[in-house]
């Protein structure tokens, strides 16, 4: 299985580029490690809940995803007393932060991916704006229904 993924060239300017400003390994380090983890589920330590976005309801389809990242000041948020961490994933769902990576999957090719957009340092505000939601699904839909050669 050949994991690839692709910066989205639309977002990329407003998203990524300000981030890897900041921190310039940052782009080609996630690529790495982002194959490595959908290849094996091996979870690199500042990867955190993988799950899909469901706000605005309209966006559902999109299969629009995020995923928590740890990155600089944007450590994961300190697991509560008595919750049970006995599992990888588990564990992974406990892991949040303000930082996440949004991303989605071809629908056609389960191993192509495309990272649409890089939320830093304020992920929850930047996902309650609906308008650029339904921009980054509209991203996703067309990255999702395209078929690669």
């Amino acid at each position: 299985m050949q994991v690839t993924v692709e910066y989205n060239q639309d977002s990329y300017d407003y998203f990524f580029s300000p981030v890897f400003v900041e921190f310039p390994d940052l782009k080609q380090t996630l690529v790495d490690d982002f194959i490595i983890y959908k290849s094996t589920g091996s979870l690199p330590n500042y990867f955190g809940r993988d799950t899909s976005y469901h706000r605005p309801p309209d966006i559902e389809d999109a299969g629009l995803m995020h995923l928590h990242i740890a990155l600089g000041k944007n450590e994961f948020e300190p697991i509560r007393n008595g919750i049970d961490v006995s599992t990888p994933q588990k564990l992974q769902w406990h892991r949040t932060s303000n930082t996440a990576l949004v991303y989605a999957q071809n629908l056609f090719d389960e191993n192509r991916y495309s990272f649409i957009a890089l939320f830093h340092p304020v992920a929850h505000m930047s996902a309650n704006n609906d308008d650029r939601m339904r921009r980054l699904a509209s991203y996703a839909r067309e990255f999702r229904n395209a078929i690669f050669d």
